[in-house]
C-alpha cells in the first residue's frame, strides 16, 4: 500500500491554480531540450534502481519535458502512464510513494496500472523559485517496491536539481532575449560588425559596417592590406595591425581607435573591436569585431560599446557556469564576471552540504597571493563563521555587503585591516549566495582601486550571485548523490565481502580449506597478499594459509611466512596480536622496527620483495581466546586500510577464530549436533489441496553439521506457511542456532498470524532482543486464496526473503522460472530496524515452488548464476514427474556427493481443487485444530 497520507484535492483544485498554471508554462516555453533532463531522469533511475524515470510539467495539461526508459515519441507530449499519479504529487504538494499501485485504491483502475505497466511509483514535486509547484520528478516500475524514507529524500533533492535547470534556462532565455535586444540597439547606433580569416586572409563586412564607410551592400577584402590602403589612414593603419597582432598572440581581444577615409573622401573617427576566435585544437582562425563611427559622440559610443562588453561578458559567465563540473572550477569562471566591473580578483565561499563548515574557494591569483603570507594550503580552506569579516557576515545573515572604499571598510569592518592591506584591497562586495531561502555562501569581488557601486553594478553582482548559487546547489546535488550512491557501493561490498567469508567458514568444517578460501577471498579486496597463523596447544604459531594478489607469486608468499614463523622475535605482529588478543595497524613501515621483529636478513629480504608499505593484523578470537592472526598488507601504491577495512578485517578475524575453533570442537560435536537438527526438521502438514516433500542432505563428512533448515506449517487462520533459512556457519552452534531461529519463527508465524515480511521483521527483532548472535538468510511464503481465486482455480503465493536464494517454479504446463527479486535483501542479525518487502505470484493449479539453500547451487568450481540456471533446466526437464521423484531428480543431478553444504529442500505442489486429492499426494494431514478442506472444493475451477 502507499506509504503517504491519504489525501483529497483541496477545492479549488490546486492544478487549476493560474497563479500556478502561468509559472509552470513560463519554464515550459523555456526548455532547450530534453538533454539535461534526460541525463536528470537517468541519473535518478540508476541511483534508486528503477527502471523508468521522466519529468512532466504540468499547465493546464500535463508535459513530458525529459525521462529515462520512456519509449519513442513521449517527450514533449502528455505522460499517458504516470499522468494522474503525478497530478496527485502537484496537488497535493509533497513526495508520492506507491509500494503497490494495484492495491492502492486511488490509482489501481488506471490504464497504466491494469495493464501492468506502472506497479510501483514514487514522485517528488518540482517547486519553482516563486514557490509555485510546476510539475513533478517521478521514477516507477512495472514490479511492486516498497520505497525507503533515504530515496524518498534523494528524489526530492534531484528534484531541485531539475528545477535548478529548469529556473537556468529561463535565465538564459532572458540572456538571449537581451542579446536581441542588443543587436537591435546595433543596427539602431549604426554599429558594424567584420570578420577577418586568419587561414585565408580574406576579410568581411556586413551590411552596417560598409554604410559607415559610404558603400551599398556587404563586401568582401582579399587581404588586410587592400582593406586598410582603401579606407584606413596611414598613420593609423600600423597601430591597428600591432594592435591585431597583440590580440593574436595573446589569445585575447582588442581596441583600435582609427580615422577612416569614406567613399565621399571625407575621414571619419571608427573604433574597431575584435576577438580571437579558436578551433577545438586552441588554433586561431579568425578574427570577430565591430565598428563603430565615434565622431559624433565618442564618448557615448565607448560607453555603448563597454554596456556590449558587459552584456556578452555576463552571458558567457552565465553559460560557463551553467556547464561547470567542479565547485573548485567556479571562482575563475565568476572571474570573467567581475571584470567587467573592473574586479581584479574574486572568491567564493560555500558552505558545505548538512550545515557543514564555511570554506573559502579563490582565483588563482588570489590563492597565490595568500599562499605567500601563510604556510599551511588555502585552497578550499575552512574559515570560521566570523560576523566581524564582510564575507562571513554576508554567508550568515543572507545580505548583500558594499564597500567602496578602505574607509567605508575599515569603519563597518575594523578587523579586515590587515587584509585590505596585504592584499591590496581598496573595495569589494560580498553577495549572498541564495537557493529557494537557503544561504549556500558568499561571492566576494575585491577592486584595487576605490570603486562607487552604481546601481547598475549591483544589479550585475546580483544576477552573477544567482547564477552562482544555482551552479553551486546543482553541484551540491550532483556530489551528494554520487557520494550516496559510493557510501552504498563501500558499504555493499563490505557485506559482501563478509557475507562470503561467512559463506567461506560455513560450507565446511575441513578448516585448512576454509582458511584458504579466506586468503583468496580477503586478497585483493582488502591487501595485496596475505598470511594467516594459528596458535598449536603449546602456544607456538604455525603458518596455516597465505595468498597473494598475483597468483604466481603465492608459493613465494607461502616460503616467506614459513621463514617468519621460524624466526620472528616476540617483537613480530603475529606474536604481539596473538599474545595480546588486540589488532595491530601500521600504516607506514618502520624497516628498524621490522630488523627487531625479524632478525634474519635473508627473511626482511624476502618480506622487501613481496613489497610492504604498510600492514594490519587481526586476531582469531573465540570464546575469550587468540587462537591465531591474520595478516594484511598493501605495497606503498596502494596505502593502508581505511577504518571500515579494518573493521571488516577485525570482523573477518572474529569469524575466522569461531571457524577455527568450532573445527577443533567439531569431532566429539558432530553426532549431537547432527541428532539435535534433524530431530527439529519435522514432517510437514499436507493441508487443503496441496502437496508437500523436504529433504535434508548433509555434507561431505567432516562438514556436515550445518544450520539449513525447512519448515511448514498452518497458521490459526488455516493459511499454509512455507519457510527454508540458513543459519550462518557450520557446527554445533550453528545447528542450535536453526534451532532457534526455526522455532522463533514458527511461533511468531502461528502466533501472530503476520504477512512473510511481518514474520521475518518480528523475527530479526527477536534475534536481536534475545542476543542469538547470529546471521541467517531465510523466505517465508503463504498461500493465499480470496472467493474469486477459486473459481478462477488459481492460488496467490506471497513471499518475502532475506537475503535467501529466490524459489523456483516451475508451472503445469513445464515452464521453469526463478521468482527474483529487483535487489536482494540483508540477512537477519544485521539491522533489524530493515523494512522487508514482500512479493505475489500467482500460481494455477498443478504449478509447483521449490525453496531451497544455497548448497544446491553453488559450490566452488559452480558460481551461483550457473547453480541456478541449471536448477531451472533441471525443473524444466522433471515437468510431469510425482513431487517426490522430482525432490529426488533434483539432488541426484544438482548435489554432488563431497559437497561442502549442507541442503534443505522443501517443494510444494498446487493440486486441482475441483478433484479429489492424487494417490501419490497421499490423505490430507492438518492440525486438530483446523478443519480439514472437503475432497471437492464446490465451485473451484469454474472459471479456470
Amino acid at each position: 500500500m502507499s506509504t503517504s497520507q491519504e489525501l483529497t484535492p483541496a477545492e479549488p483544485d490546486a492544478l487549476r491554480d493560474p497563479q500556478r498554471i502561468a509559472a509552470a508554462r513560463r519554464l515550459l516555453l523555456e526548455v532547450p531540450g530534453a538533454a539535461a533532463f534526460d541525463r536528470l531522469s537517468a541519473l535518478a533511475a540508476r541511483i534508486l534502481n528503477a527502471g523508468h524515470a521522466k519529468v512532466t510539467l504540468f499547465t493546464d495539461q500535463d508535459t513530458v519535458v525529459g525521462g529515462f526508459g520512456l519509449p519513442p515519441g513521449v517527450i514533449g507530449g502528455p505522460a499517458l502512464l504516470t499522468g494522474a499519479l503525478s497530478a496527485i504529487v502537484v496537488r497535493q504538494g509533497a513526495p508520492l510513494s506507491v509500494p503497490d499501485a494495484a492495491e492502492e485504491e486511488r490509482v489501481s483502475h488506471l490504464p497504466a496500472v491494469t495493464s501492468g505497466q506502472v506497479r510501483a511509483y514514487l514522485g517528488s514535486p518540482l517547486i519553482a523559485a516563486s514557490g509555485h509547484l510546476v510539475g513533478a520528478l517521478a521514477v516507477y516500475d512495472p514490479e511492486p517496491r516498497n520505497w525507503t524514507d533515504d530515496e524518498t529524500e534523494l528524489l526530492r533533492q534531484l528534484a531541485a536539481s531539475v528545477v535548478a535547470e529548469l529556473e537556468l534556462s529561463a535565465a538564459r532565455s532572458a540572456v538571449g532575449t537581451s542579446v536581441t535586444r542588443l543587436n537591435v540597439a546595433l543596427e539602431a547606433s549604426s554599429i558594424g560588425t567584420w570578420e577577418r580569416d586568419l587561414r585565408t586572409g580574406v576579410i568581411d563586412w556586413d551590411e552596417r559596417c560598409a554604410a559607415l564607410f559610404g558603400l551599398d551592400g556587404a563586401i568582401q577584402f582579399e587581404s588586410d592590406a587592400a582593406m586598410e590602403s582603401r579606407f584606413v589612414h596611414r598613420d593609423d593603419a600600423g597601430p591597428m595591425r600591432e594592435a591585431m597582432q597583440l590580440a593574436m598572440e595573446q589569445h585575447g581581444q582588442f581596441t583600435s581607435e582609427f580615422r577612416a577615409w569614406t567613399v565621399d573622401g571625407s575621414i571619419r573617427w571608427m573604433v574597431a573591436r575584435g576577438r580571437l576566435v579558436t578551433d577545438s585544437r586552441g588554433e586561431p582562425v579568425r578574427l570577430l569585431g565591430t565598428i563603430l563611427d565615434v565622431s559624433d559622440a565618442r564618448k557615448q559610443a565607448a560607453q555603448r560599446l563597454s554596456a556590449m562588453h558587459r552584456a556578452t561578458a555576463i552571458a558567457e559567465v552565465a553559460a560557463e557556469l551553467a556547464n561547470a563540473a567542479r565547485l573548485e572550477d567556479l571562482p575563475e569562471i565568476v572571474q570573467r564576471g567581475a571584470q567587467v566591473l573592473g574586479a581584479h580578483s574574486s572568491a567564493l565561499a560555500v558552505f558545505d552540504p548538512d550545515d557543514g563548515p564555511l570554506r573559502l574557494h579563490m582565483t588563482n591569483r588570489l590563492t597565490d597571493e595568500i599562499q605567500v603570507h601563510v604556510e599551511y594550503p588555502v585552497a578550499g580552506v575552512e574559515i570560521e563563521l566570523d560576523e566581524t569579516q564582510p564575507t562571513q557576515y554576508a554567508a550568515i545573515h543572507g545580505r548583500r555587503v558594499l564597500l567602496a572604499d578602505r574607509e567605508e571598510a575599515l569603519a563597518r569592518f575594523p578587523a579586515m585591516k590587515e587584509g585590505l592591506e596585504v592584499l591590496n584591497i581598496h573595495a569589494l562586495a560580498a553577495m549572498p549566495l541564495r537557493v529557494e531561502g537557503r544561504i549556500l555562501g558568499a561571492f566576494v569581488p575585491l577592486w584595487s582601486t576605490e570603486h562607487s557601486f552604481a546601481s547598475d553594478d549591483v544589479e550585475v553582482l546580483e544576477a552573477l550571485a544567482a547564477q552562482i548559487a544555482l551552479s553551486v546547489s546543482r553541484l551540491q546535488a550532483d556530489a551528494a548523490a554520487a557520494t550516496a550512491g559510493a557510501a552504498m557501493r563501500e558499504a555493499n561490498q563490505r557485506l559482501q565481502v563478509l557475507a562470503e567469508a561467512g559463506r567461506i567458514l560455513s560450507g565446511t568444517l575441513e578448516i585448512d580449506q576454509q582458511v584458504g578460501e579466506l586468503a583468496e577471498l580477503v586478497v585483493p579486496d582488502l591487501a595485496d597478499w596475505c598470511w594467516l597463523v594459528v596458535t598449536d596447544e603449546q602456544g607456538r604459531l604455525h603458518e596455516m594459509a597465505s595468498a597473494h594478489r598475483d597468483p604466481s607469486r603465492n608459493e613465494e608468499v607461502a616460503a616467506y611466512v614459513r621463514s617468519m614463523v621460524s624466526v620472528m622475535t616476540d617483537e613480530a605482529g603475529a606474536r604481539v596480536v596473538a599474545s595480546t588478543g588486540r589488532p595491530l595497524v601500521v600504516e607506514s613501515v618502520d624497516w628498524e622496527q621490522v630488523a627487531r621483529a625479524l632478525p634474519d636478513p635473508g627473511v626482511r629480504e624476502m618480506l622487501a620483495r613481496l613489497g610492504v608499505g604498510s600492514g594490519t593484523v587481526v586476531p582469531l578470537l573465540a570464546r575469550g581466546q587468540t587462537l591465531g592472526a591474520l595478516g594484511l598488507f598493501n605495497r606503498e601504491v596502494r596505502g593502508p586500510l581505511s577504518q571500515a577495512e579494518v573493521d571488516t578485517a577485525i570482523e573477518i578475524g572474529l569469524r575466522a577464530g569461531l571457524a577455527l575453533h568450532h573445527a577443533r570442537l567439531f569431532g566429539r560435536q558432530r553426532d549431537l549436533a547432527d541428532a539435535l537438527q534433524r530431530s527439529m526438521l519435522t514432517d510437514p502438514p499436507e493441508p487443503d489441496h496441496s502437496e508437500i516433500v523436504v529433504r535434508y542432505v548433509p555434507a561431505a563428512a567432516g562438514a556436515e553439521i550445518g544450520g539449513d533448515w525447512y519448515d511448514a506449517f498452518l497458521q490459526s487462520s488455516g493459511a499454509t506457511v512455507i519457510a527454508i533459512g540458513d543459519v550462518v556457519g557450520h557446527d554445533t552452534r550453528a545447528a542450535a542456532a536453526m534451532g532457534q531461529v526455526r522455532g522463533l519463527l514458527r511461533g511468531i508465524g502461528y502466533s501472530s498470524g503476520g504477512s512473510p515480511a511481518e514474520v521475518l521483521t518480528e523475527l530479526d527483532r527477536a534475534i536481536e532482543g534475545l542476543a542469538l548472535d547470529t546471521m541467517a538468510t531465510a523466505l517465508v511464503a503463504r498461500l493465499e486464496q480470496d472467493e474469486d481465486d477459486v473459481p478462477a482455480g488459481r492460488v496467490r503465493l506471497r513471499w518475502s526473503s532475506a537475503g535467501h536464494p529466490p524459489p523456483a517454479v516451475l508451472t503445469g504446463e513445464g515452464k521453469a522460472m526463478l521468482l527474483d527479486e529487483e535487489q536482494p535483501e540483508l540477512l537477519l542479525g544485521v539491522a533489524p530496524e530493515t523494512k522487508r518487502r514482500e512479493h505475489v505470484t500467482v500460481l494455477e493449479a498443478g504449478s509447483t515452488v521449490l525453496l531451497y539453500t544455497d548448497g544446491l547451487v553453488e559450490r566452488r568450481d559452480r558460481d551461483l548464476d550457473a547453480g541456478t540456471a541449471e536448477l531451472v533446466e533441471v525443473l524444466r526437464e522433471c515437468a510431469g514427474l510425482p513431487l517426490d521423484d522430482l525432490c529426488d531428480q533434483v539432488l541426484k543431478r544438482l548435489f554432488l556427493p563431497d559437497a561442502q553444504d549442507d541442503v534443505a529442500m522443501l517443494a510444494l505442489r498446487l493440486h486441482p481443487q475441483d478433484a479429489p486429492r492424487p494417490p501419490e499426494a497421499g490423505p490430507q494431514v492438518v492440525p486438530p485444530d483446523i478443519e480439514p478442506s472437503p475432497d471437492v472444493i464446490p465451485g473451484a475451477g469454474a472459471d479456470a
